[in-house]
């Protein structure tokens, strides 16, 4: 049991509600604001829903779901979603386009002559929850479809990093506008909250994002590609490995091309010869120390 996190179990997932949540729950209630509580609990566990419906019919294991008050976090027992951009952006894209679709329900049924406070907060919440996702900075939907469209060209450690510094602007721009509302007369306290939550998000990515990389290794490791896909990289003889690894993209087999100081090759690595030397310890280690290969000296790249 995590400290501060109630959690319940259904059908083998482990559901989570985040103290965040619980905490907006109370000050809501405080408000008087309960029936926006129970539609915005209900939006989010659809919401959740939707990735797990998507992530399960891929072939993933769900190993737990965290509720947060903007959304929620689907942990997978098995695979890693970055090894599959196309997979990444169809779970990421399950959770919001239910939003939409139950927004849509919702006007459908207010242009069909049903009315009522709920379901003007069925609709509006549905909404703000699809359009605030799909904001393109993690751990948000929207950074995970960022991710996903860009890990194959830059690499999914780049990728990965750039997504959560677009959520460090993101978050700037919300406590700027919260800031100002104040000073207006008009305190906008979600947009604080929002802009805190999105700058500690991250933040702790950003501080973790080492083990976000040796989780993708791990799925490349225990994932066959065919060599068809191969990709060349070069790196300098005192590149460290870590360097080299935050160039591996998914769906492809990496060979890299180890140079010295006159830029001749002296080594062939395979990507599975660097992988197996991360999980051996060698991740500071520059890549001219791992295993060789037979490679011509003087030959030029």
């Amino acid at each position: 049991m995590i400290l501060g996190r109630r959690r319940l179990r259904r059908v083998g997932t482990r559901v989570s509600i985040h103290p965040l949540f619980l905490f907006s729950a109370v000050a809501a209630v405080v408000a008087h604001l309960g029936l926006q509580v129970i539609v915005l609990f209900l939006c989010v566990v659809l919401h959740e829903t939707g990735h797990a419906v998507v992530a399960r019919a891929l072939g993933y294991e769900i190993e737990q779901i965290e509720l947060l008050p903007f959304g929620g976090v689907v942990r997978l027992a098995n695979g890693d979603l970055g090894c599959a951009p196309r997979h990444e952006a169809l779970v990421a894209l399950a959770g919001p386009l239910v939003n939409l679709g139950l927004g849509w329900l919702g006007l459908a049924l207010a242009a069909g002559g049903v009315s009522s406070d709920a379901y003007a907060s069925w609709v509006s919440c549905n909404l703000w929850l699809a359009i605030f996702n799909l904001l393109p900075c993690l751990p948000l939907d929207g950074g995970r479809l960022w991710r996903a469209s860009r890990s194959r060209s830059v690499g999914y450690a780049r990728a990965t990093e750039g997504a959560y510094r677009m959520g460090f602007g993101i978050a700037v721009l919300l406590v700027v506008l919260g800031v100002t509302a104040f000073f207006a007369g008009r305190p906008h306290i979600g947009a604080l909250v929002l802009g805190l939550f999105l700058a500690f998000s991250a933040w702790q990515g950003l501080r973790d994002v080492r083990v976000d990389i040796i989780r993708f290794l791990d799925g490349k490791r225990s994932k066959a590609l065919p060599v068809a896909r191969a990709r060349t990289l070069v790196a300098r003889w005192d590149t460290p490995v870590r360097d080299v690894v935050r160039q591996f993209s998914p769906d492809r087999v990496h060979m890299v091309y180890v140079l010295d100081r006159d830029e001749r090759v002296i080594d062939i690595l395979e990507e599975r010869e660097i992988v197996d030397a991360v999980f051996a310890g060698a991740w500071d280690a520059p890549v001219s120390q791992l295993p060789h290969t037979d490679v011509v000296a003087d030959r030029k790249l």
